[in-house]
């Protein structure tokens, strides 16, 4: 008998320690301290430098194909669709085949993933709803413009398309828990994609037509600080229509991101197509909701509604695309609130290879992908603008855990190349630092071959005496900060390196770094290094 008891006190220890075995690996998730956003993964602090493939290549057989460009990106993460009317293209009938393909292929890469939910909207649209609700507007009706004509949007107002869209999100929340709890491939979800109205301010169908002339709800007036009124008059004639659109939109997301996290309660975002305040790239067009960008998405003036709203989303992330570092520091800073960290889930062009520098260094941005990254010939050669994106995550990537510490803090700099801008300055507590871009004389290299890349580094103050510099084409002088009684700095230890598993490695060290030349500096090569520094003041 005390045999089959201890047999069976075994058997049930054997499954505890299963079922805790499969539960180990805790949920993704942001954890705010102060201002100071930071996200976990497997219970660290976890940086995303993450690939967005093209909008058409979820399927296992263009996955197959974008592994290598993923290596040759040096990326941790992939971003890739998860399409509505390919998983449910019978109502009621749900098929993960491709799904689960793609989610194995993707552990196998030794890669996290970011879930792109094409759900009701995909870029303003309903391009990626299925057929059946496509071909049924009586069931599942669509926008109206103002004109009384039907758009190619569903219509955020109506009931019947939140419920559709819901149910099919939770059965794939359902799978994906189902089959992922374990491993944690997928660290966050995108709920929709930049969302919203394009063709039209609003909806502006009878029934919509109805809540418009309404009062505006009193939880929203109370949270943005308004007086009570109809649309009109608390938002104004130029915002009203798009304030109405945004509160449609904003509550519909919110009630399928709920039901997901009822489901698995991973991070959420709702990436933006970026319009008003001066941050669209279309010149030559009036710039306005619906038609430039999608009506209703949580630009940047939108985000107080958005966020007094959409509170199952834990993030508004900005799509950038702009080649003017100007406008994009200012959706940058626009976006990383103390409400709101940075995620920047889609950029592209050739400034992406600097704004992520930026994006890191001076907004603690959780994360940062290129969108497209398959494009372009078979293989792992990537097109220009990717390459030096993914020289950058070479470079940075053995220290995210160096940037994720120190994000947030005076501790952590990024210096950017701009036109007619050859140096910058950064100030420290105990030192100034003179960064001079594709530096000559002394500090020069052999002429480089091909496009130049900007001059870029992030630079970590890792103590008082010692500092971590890392990036491209740069050097960087050291003098005691003004007004410390200081005259003069002295490298003690320079040290080009790498950190492997959160210890700093160095390949090379010594006083290498122009000992001979006051001030001291390091220089960053073309090809890009990590370079650990130890000085004195005297």
């Amino acid at each position: 008998m005390l045999h089959q008891k201890m047999i069976r006190l075994a058997v049930l220890l054997a499954g505890v320690v299963s079922f805790a075995f499969a539960q180990g690996k805790p949920i993704s998730q942001l954890v705010k301290n102060g201002d100071k956003y930071t996200f976990l993964v497997d219970g660290k602090p976890f940086l995303i430098l993450g690939s967005q493939v093209g909008n058409f290549s979820a399927f296992p057989d263009r996955m197959e194909r974008a592994w290598p460009k993923f290596k040759a990106m040096n990326a941790n993460t992939v971003e890739y669709p998860v399409y509505w009317n390919v998983i449910e293209a019978e109502e009621g009938r749900f098929d993960f085949t491709a799904f689960d393909q793609i989610l194995r292929s993707t552990r196998a890469q030794g890669l996290r993933a970011v879930l792109l939910w094409f759900g009701t909207w995909k870029n303003g649209a309903m391009d990626w709803t299925p057929n059946w609700v496509k071909s049924n507007p009586a069931r599942f009706p669509r926008v109206i413009d103002s004109g009384g004509h039907p758009i190619r949007v569903l219509s955020p107002n109506a009931p019947a398309n939140l419920e559709a869209d819901r149910k099919a999100y939770i059965a794939m929340m359902k799978h994906l828990r189902e089959i992922d709890e374990a491993d944690r491939t997928v660290i966050m979800m995108q709920v929709e994609n930049e969302p919203g109205l394009l063709g039209s301010a609003r909806d502006f169908s009878p029934a919509a037509n109805g809540q418009f002339n309404g009062p505006v709800p009193a939880t929203l007036v109370s949270a943005l600080n308004k007086k009570p009124g109809n649309w009109k008059e608390v938002f104004g004639n130029r915002l009203a229509d798009e304030a109405f659109a945004a509160y449609s939109v904003a509550s519909y997301i919110n009630e399928v991101a709920r039901a997901g996290k009822q489901i698995y309660p991973l991070p959420t975002y709702v990436n933006v197509w970026q319009g008003g305040d001066g941050t669209h790239d279309q010149p030559d067009r009036f710039d306005r909701p619906g038609d430039t960008w999608p009506s209703g998405g949580a630009v940047t003036h939108m985000l107080d509604l958005w966020k007094a709203v959409a509170r199952e989303i834990d993030i508004l992330s900005p799509d950038t695309y702009h080649q003017s570092p100007i406008i994009h520091r200012q959706i940058f800073s626009a976006y990383r609130r103390p409400d709101n960290p940075l995620f920047v889930p889609e950029t592209g062009g050739r400034i992406a290879a600097r704004t992520l520098f930026y994006a890191l260094g001076d907004y603690s941005a959780i994360g940062f992908a290129p969108f497209g990254i398959d494009g372009g010939a078979p293989g792992s050669e990537l097109n220009t603008e990717f390459a030096a994106v993914g020289a950058g995550f070479r470079l940075i990537g053995s220290a995210l855990p160096v940037i994720a510490e120190l994000q947030g803090s005076e501790k952590l700099k990024a210096v950017v190349e701009e036109e007619a801008i050859p140096s910058r300055l950064m100030y420290f507590d105990r030192y100034d630092l003179l960064i001079r871009f594709h530096p000559t004389g002394r500090d020069s290299e052999p002429a480089q071959t091909g496009p130049t890349q900007p001059g870029r580094a992030l630079v970590c103050e890792l103590g008082p005496d010692d500092f971590l510099v890392m990036g491209f084409d740069a050097a960087v002088e050291f003098k005691p900060a003004m007004g410390s009684g200081y005259t003069a700095a002295q490298f003690l230890q320079v040290e080009y390196g790498a950190y492997q598993n959160g210890v700093w490695k160095p390949a090379e060290s010594g006083n290498t770094a122009q000992g001979d030349y006051a001030p001291p500096a390091v220089r960053l090569p073309s090809q890009g290094a990590l370079i650990r520094v130890k000085l004195m003041r005297y």
